[in-house]
């Protein structure tokens, strides 16, 4: 057995910061829905295949989630049933954090991302022609595209080659805002040329082919532009959701978790529309749930088997609760708890939720919340009731909508499902918010 501080290392290596898109991650998952009805991977392949015409899909999840994880699933299980699909990460081609996405920016991450999946799978030389070059033409631009890039995929070190990103060629992307407002040959030229690439990899034409475009859910505004990151999102999804698809490939566009609250039919714009609640660790009225706890428990077993020698279970079982079922941040709280640890020389296992590193991590975990204003406060609480949801807390889209896509952003209001939707504050924030 390792000694105390190998150990607490290696555990905290471990549990990653976040997962890595476009993998097998088969050996790590646990299924968190209650049966195959209520799956919603399953619910989306199901419609995939049995649709006949390409479509258009949207797959909603807050951050930390463990929504990556699920569509590397969904992709492995259509590869499995003779679909060619595909991983398309967005924060390698967008600035994720400009609240002014428009549809052209959207269009040229997917076909970017797409050509970009292909080649890292088929081979370099397999496309002829590129998105980039083929716009560049189209708008009659003489920008200089900068050389192919390696851009990192997750946090295992992988990285995929990028022929270019909007984020580094801001010019080019006001161009191509400007003319795709004044003429739909950009959105034809987009159709084209995922019809060649389809055709090229699949000759005949016998397969399906699935691109999933990851990451858009964290698309975020800075305080004060809520307003326009909803009028943008809007725009692209509910206004014009047909442009979003294409007669040779399917899509399925990942989305921030309150697009349905403030959009209650969005759902409607999509083939099919399917939302992922987190770990149901809490009841409605915010208790523990212990099959959720259990749950969250077995996704350690699969991480670190030896994770008893560090937390017994009750202490383990306390901090899933209070992650409110959130992958990323039970990790967090964990990893911290092994690094406190480790300073603090604590002797192992750690048995009591009120132990020094348990405490600490916990305050290092509620220090970010002091950002929020007096208005977030309100809305927060507003949530802690247990028949809570969101069109209820919009009265004013100017003066209410802020302070919901904030809380929905930092994850501190997560959704759950017992046949319907329904919100609750995790714990964690619940605790530490109104204790103060």
């Amino acid at each position: 057995m390792a000694q105390a501080p190998q150990q607490l290392q290696v555990f905290f290596n471990a549990l990653p910061e976040s997962a890595q898109g476009g993998v097998d991650s088969s050996a790590f998952y646990v299924n968190r829905a209650q049966d195959d009805e209520h799956d919603p991977v399953l619910n989306l392949k199901q419609c995939i295949e049995w649709e006949a015409l390409p479509g258009s899909y949207l797959f909603s999840g807050l951050r930390g989630s463990g929504k990556t994880t699920e569509l590397n699933r969904l992709i492995r299980e259509l590869q499995q049933g003779g679909i060619e699909a595909y991983y398309c990460d967005a924060s390698v081609y967008l600035n994720l954090n400009d609240p002014q996405l428009s549809l052209s920016d959207l269009l040229m991450t997917v076909l970017a991302g797409f050509a970009d999946a292909v080649r890292q799978q088929k081979g370099k030389d397999v496309l002829t022609d590129s998105i980039w070059e083929r716009t560049k033409r189209l708008l009659h631009s003489d920008v200089q595209f900068k050389p192919k890039l390696k851009a990192p995929l997750g946090s295992s070190g992988a990285s995929i080659e990028v022929e270019a990103t909007l984020e580094e060629h801001p010019d080019f992307r006001k161009d191509l805002a400007n003319f795709s407002a004044a003429s739909s040959a950009f959105f034809d030229e987009a159709n084209s040329f995922a019809t060649e690439v389809a055709n090229t990899i699949n000759a005949g034409g016998s397969k399906k082919i699935v691109l999933v475009v990851d990451s858009l859910e964290r698309i975020s505004a800075p305080t004060g532009e809520e307003r326009k990151l909803f009028d943008s999102l809007k725009e692209v999804f509910f206004n014009n959701p047909g442009r979003l698809q294409f007669d040779a490939i399917s899509v399925v566009y990942s989305a921030p978790p309150y697009l349905h609250a403030v959009l209650p039919g969005v759902d409607t714009c999509f083939s099919q529309s399917v939302k992922l609640p987190n770990f149901k660790v809490i009841t409605r009225q915010g208790d523990p749930n212990p099959e959720g706890i259990a749950q969250m428990l077995a996704i350690l077993d699969h991480r670190y088997a030896d994770w008893r020698e560090i937390l017994t279970e009750p202490v383990t079982e306390h901090l899933a609760w209070l992650s409110g079922g959130n992958v990323r941040r039970f990790f967090s709280l964990l990893r911290t708890v092994a690094r406190k640890a480790a300073l603090g020389k604590s002797a192992l296992p750690i048995n009591q939720a009120d132990a020094s590193p348990i405490q600490q991590a916990l305050s290092e975990a509620g220090a970010p919340l002091q950002w929020l204003t007096a208005p977030d406060r309100q809305c927060l609480e507003r949530f802690t009731q247990p028949s809570s949801q969101p069109a209820e807390h919009i009265q004013n889209l100017n003066t209410d909508l802020p302070s919901i896509i904030r809380l929905f952003d930092h994850s501190l209001i997560f959704d759950y499902q017992n046949g319907s939707t329904w919100y609750q504050v995790p714990p964690f924030v619940k605790q530490y918010v109104f204790a103060q």
